[in-house]
């Protein structure tokens, strides 16, 4: 019973660890134990990987909360003149902000592309298959082909 206790009480500290550093590598060292830990309970232990993605969570939103803090309350950055010190300037972080407002309301901060093809002189795209030099036989099969095609009978 003892190791089993052992067992539950590495993978919580694992659990914890990574919730805070959002990194399997620097939890594992954290919690004491081989990264490959994690992932032999991934695979056998059902109960694991629920507890994992929640760990997750719980990383995602630290990560989260330190790009807002970034952007909204920004960090201090030291001055400097003739090499010493004179004083801190607050800056913020616009592409956080942007990246943050992205995520929040994608449909209206979206990135809008509007992509058109034309062709000569932005008239229609104009195609030409030359279809003489084929055989009977040939043009046969590729009329079969298209037909699949336009029925939805297609190996595809």
């Amino acid at each position: 019973m003892a190791k089993y206790r052992t067992l539950q009480q590495k993978k919580r500290a694992f659990l914890a660890a990574f919730a805070e550093v959002g990194n399997i590598t620097r939890a594992a060292e954290i919690a004491g134990i081989d990264r490959k830990n994690h992932y032999d309970w991934m695979k056998n232990d059902p109960d694991y990987p629920e507890l994992f993605y929640e760990a997750d969570q719980q990383a995602c939103d630290r990560l989260e909360q330190e790009a807002r803090r970034r952007a909204v309350e920004g960090v201090q950055k030291p001055v400097f003149q003739g090499g010493k010190q004179v004083g801190v300037v607050q800056e913020y972080s616009d592409t956080l902000l942007i990246f943050l407002l992205k995520g929040a309301m994608p449909e209206k901060y979206k990135e809008r592309v509007h992509q058109e093809h034309t062709g000569k002189g932005g008239g229609p795209i104009q195609h030409e298959v030359d279809l003489s030099g084929l055989s009977d036989a040939e043009l046969d099969a590729l009329i079969s082909e298209a037909a699949k095609g336009i029925t939805g009978q297609g190996a595809d």
